[in-house]
Order: structure tokens, then sequence, then C-alpha cells
């Protein structure tokens, strides 16, 4: 028989619960319940502060939890923190399964790669100024189609929706996959997406990405001193021919196998540790202080009640 756990969710888009209820539910019977022991939320809302449960913080964005409202957290950056799992934004939404290699036409895939650089970028600010920067030195060097909402220079906009993304992407050579921000562990679908299709990523940001996936198979813009030298780069690798089929060859993963932040695994034994070391939650520690209108509508017990 499964161990019975009390668990509810708030503040967070339904693709938290999607994601997090089969898995627990492997090892566990789930009780959703109002007055929960324990309680996952994000911050698209303030109905977490209602419960003074074990409170496991999860989020999509690099937002660091407020360990004074939770005890757990669940984020795509990578901490040295024991109470905080890393769960990469391509682990969380993709399956490693469309990156193992095996039985590929490679002469077909050579061929389909009619065009040279694909971007999509949904929007252009100063928090993407590096996208902005290589895709100009890039586009002054070789045409480069950019096909999203920001920098769009063909009057077409690629079709939203992951699927219609690798259609879009599959002519090109190469992608720009500049992520948005330099953070240790945020490595997302800019990596993965590219090399679903079988074009080469153009790659800046998390500086462990070699961690995950195979540095033969894209093209860290962090090895380059300058963007011009990043960009002449690739303009060698599309004139080489068999230096652009070793990256085009190569498999994602190392040795070709899933790294373990695709593991379920991994995620149960984290929730295992939550569930079999009940502690005196950070909400119920200061009860007696800061008295407001949230801790006034506790939905949970108090230890004394």
């Amino acid at each position: 028989m499964k161990p019975e756990i009390s668990i509810n969710f708030s503040d967070c888009p339904p693709q938290f619960e999607n994601f997090f209820l089969p898995i627990l539910e492997t090892k566990y019977t789930i009780r959703q319940e109002e007055r929960p022991d324990f309680l996952i939320y994000a911050l698209s809302g303030h109905r977490h502060r209602l419960y003074n449960c074990t409170k496991i913080y999860v989020h999509h964005e690099t937002y660091p939890p407020n360990w004074k409202q939770c005890d757990y957290a669940i984020l795509p950056v990578w901490s040295p923190d024991p109470r905080q799992l890393h769960i990469p934004i391509f682990a969380f939404d993709r399956s490693p399964q469309p990156l193992i290699r095996g039985g590929e036409d490679w002469d077909k895939i050579r061929s389909s790669k009619t065009r040279f650089c694909a971007l999509l970028s949904s929007y252009v600010d100063r928090t993407v100024a590096n996208r902005t920067i290589f895709f100009q030195a890039l586009n002054r060097m070789r045409r480069v189609h950019s096909s999203g909402r920001g920098l769009n220079n063909t009057g077409f906009f690629a079709p939203p929706g992951h699927e219609a993304k690798l259609d879009f992407l599959r002519p090109y050579r190469f992608t720009i996959a500049f992520e948005n921000k330099d953070r240790l562990g945020w490595t997302t679908e800019k990596m993965y997406d590219p090399l679903a299709a079988y074009t080469i990523p153009i790659f800046w940001g998390d500086r462990q990405a070699s961690r995950y996936f195979n540095p033969d198979s894209f093209i860290n813009a962090h090895d380059f001193s300058t963007v011009d030298e990043l960009a002449e780069y690739v303009c060698h690798v599309d004139d080489t021919p068999s230096l652009y089929e070793k990256y085009l060859r190569a498999t994602p993963f190392h040795e070709n196998v899933p790294p373990e932040e695709f593991s379920k695994e991994r995620i149960l034994r984290f929730f295992d540790r939550i569930f079999a070391n009940p502690i005196r939650p950070v909400s119920q520690r200061r009860w007696f202080f800061g008295l407001t209108k949230w801790r006034l509508a506790k939905r949970n017990k108090l230890p004394e009640e």
C-alpha cells in the first residue's frame, strides 16, 4: 500500500500540478486537501499566505525563494542550498527522447539544411542586449532570418507552439540560442529545441550548460572573446563541410545518455526527504509576531490545536 500524503497547490499555473502529481502518484497516494500538510506554490497570487503548513516554492523564472515564506524550493537555477532542487526548464517540459540519436539518415538531414541561420526572439530590450548585438554582427556577415516578434527582418512570424517551432527551425543549419541571462543552471528550451530540429545552437547563457549537453553539439559563445570573433567562427563552420558535419552528428547528450536532470526518481528523492523528515514550518515559527490579515486567516491548524 502506498503511503498517503496530504498536499495542495496554490498560486501556480496548471502545468505545475500536471507535472508533479503524476510523479508523486507513482509512490504516494495523494490527498488534495484544503488544509494540507504540504503546499506547492508559485508567485501568481497571495493565497499561499493563508497556509501555515510545510511550503514548497516553485517557479519557471529565476526569482529566488523567500526563505521567510517557504521551507523548500524547486527552481530552474542552480543553488548549493540543500533545501533547493534544480530542475532546468528543458527538463521540465521536454522529453529527452528527441535528443537521443540513433538510425538517422544523415545525408537526408544534411540536404534538408537549405538555410543559414535562424533567430526567434519574442522581445528586444536591455535584458537581451547580448542577443541583439550578436544577431547584428552575424547578420552583417551573412543573412540571418529573424522571424520572432523581436528583431524581425523577414516580414513573417513563425507560428506559435513547440512543434511549429521545430518545423520552422528544421531547414536551418544554425540557430542563435542566446538566453536572457547568464545564470548557473538557467538552460532553457533555447538549447533543446535547435538540437531537436538538428540545427546547431549558437549558445550564450548558463556556463555549466556543457554539464547537460555535449559541447561538441553546439557552439559556445563563452569560448570567444568578441561577438565578431564568434560570428566569424560560425561562418567558418558553415564554409567547412567536415567541421559542420562534426557538429551536426555529435550526440546532444554526453555518450547519448540523458542527464540526471530528466530523472523523475531524482525529483521523488527530493520529496521523499521532505515527507520523511517533518519540520516545524517557517510559517509557524513566528506566529505571534508580524500579525497581519494573512496570519489572522490561516487555513491550517497551529501545532497546539
